[in-house]
Order: structure tokens, then sequence, then C-alpha cells
């Protein structure tokens, strides 16, 4: 199957006691999470799991209490179905997971005027630059194709398992045909950017974005529909990718 990807907005339930939430978990796992001072960090970190369990549950026909994510050293997740890759994200009121029959990656984060045109400079490649560089002389907006590229390195990052994107070359993954590993990016409102690296015969060209309502009642046990979606889940295929853009 292809890479599908999921996108939750849980701003309804953002600054919300994540106490109701914390017996899904292991006792390792609730201590991790309490470590967190706020609850918005809490709920993004919450939810992000819960949203990869209940499709991860949904596509193995079982319960998401049977589902057990588990990490290694360098912090990537996996899960206890063979055969299933997952990858997770989360910023302000979204989080996001990537799921699929292959090693996968996704990243989603939001613009901010705090993002400087130096930073681009130090991490990103001199053709990536460049590309920025223009936009920003143009006087236009920039910081979106900084966040495609920023997004796209990191589900590169996590796809592959690597420490650092220092090599990882965005236009390569966005364009060229030879390399087995592909990205693309898409967007949601409110100037949040998703990137998304997998196989490129695996790489999906939509997702799926639902509401917190929605996901609540998946959590009392109420899916409908087939093929890993929610009910009345919202389909995006007019969310561009950037290679198309």
């Amino acid at each position: 199957m292809n890479t599908k990807i999921f996108v939750l907005n849980i701003e309804a339930i953002l600054n919300e006691p994540v106490t109701k939430y914390l017996d899904k978990f292991t006792p390792e796992r609730r201590e991790k999470i309490l470590r967190y001072k706020l609850n918005p960090d809490r709920n993004r970190t919450i939810h992000a799991e819960l949203l990869a369990k209940n499709i991860i549950a949904k596509i193995a026909n079982t319960n998401p209490d049977s589902i057990q994510i588990s990490r290694d050293t360098n912090g990537k997740p996996s899960c206890n179905i063979p055969g299933i890759f997952l990858s997770l994200s989360h910023s302000g009121r979204f989080v996001a997971c990537s799921i699929g029959d292959c090693p996968n990656g996704i990243d989603v984060e939001v613009a901010s005027p705090k993002i400087g045109i130096n930073i681009a400079k130090r991490f990103f490649l001199p053709n990536e630059y460049e590309q920025i560089l223009k936009l920003y002389e143009e006087n236009l907006d920039w910081r979106r194709k900084f966040l495609e590229y920023w997004t796209l390195k990191e589900s590169c990052l996590k796809c592959e398992n690597l420490r650092d994107w220092s090599n990882v070359d965005c236009e390569k993954l966005l364009h060229d045909a030879n390399l087995q590993i592909a990205g693309r990016n898409f967007h949601l409102q409110d100037n949040y950017v998703l990137g998304v690296c997998t196989n490129r015969n695996a790489l999906p060209d939509t997702f799926d974005k639902f509401e917190y309502e929605l996901f609540q009642d998946s959590l009392k046990n109420t899916f409908s529909g087939s093929d890993s979606k929610f009910e009345n889940s919202e389909s995006c295929p007019d969310c561009m990718s950037f290679s198309s853009s």
C-alpha cells in the first residue's frame, strides 16, 4: 500500500488536562509524557500516538489498546504489527502521522516571524539557500519555501533514520526520479506546512484530515469506512505538493 498521511486538529482540547488518556500508555511512557510541564505539549505528544494507534488498529483489524509503539535510540517509532512502518509529528494545533508498509517520515511545522534568513544560510545546502534568498530579495513568501525544505529534511531524516540532514538535498527528493526515496509537501491552513518522505513508488499525493470530535468518536470504537479512513474524514487532493507549485 502507499504510505498514508493522517492529520488531526486538536485545537479543541489543546489546553485540557491529559489525565483521562494516561491509562492508554505504559508506565514508562506516562512518565515521559508528564515530564512536559504544559498541557499543550502533553496533548500533542499523546494525540500523535493515539492517532497512530487507532489507524494501525484499523489496518490490523484489532483493538487500539493492543497496539504498542516503541522507540529506538534515535527516537524513531515502531509498532508491534509486523510490516507496518510509521512516523509522528506535531506542531501548534496539529498532530500528524504517516503509516505504510515501507519506511517513511513526516514533519509538520508552522511559519513564524522568528524564522530569519540567516537560519537558511546556516542549515541549508547552497542551492536551497539560493532559492530562498531569491524569494527574500523579491519580497515574496520565502518562509513558505523555508518550511517546505525544513519539513522535507526532517521527514527524510526520520525515514532513513539519519543522525543529521547535512547531505539531504530537497530538490533531489522532489525531482530526481533516480532516487529511491522521494519527498512531497502539503499545505494546511494558517501557514502550516507538512513534509513526507518514503519510497518513491509509495509517495502519497493526498492526506486525510479531520477534527477532534470525529477522532473522539474513534476512541469509543466507532470506526467506520475502509482503507484506514475515519467516517467523514476530509480528504485533501487540492493540497498541492511543492513539486507541482
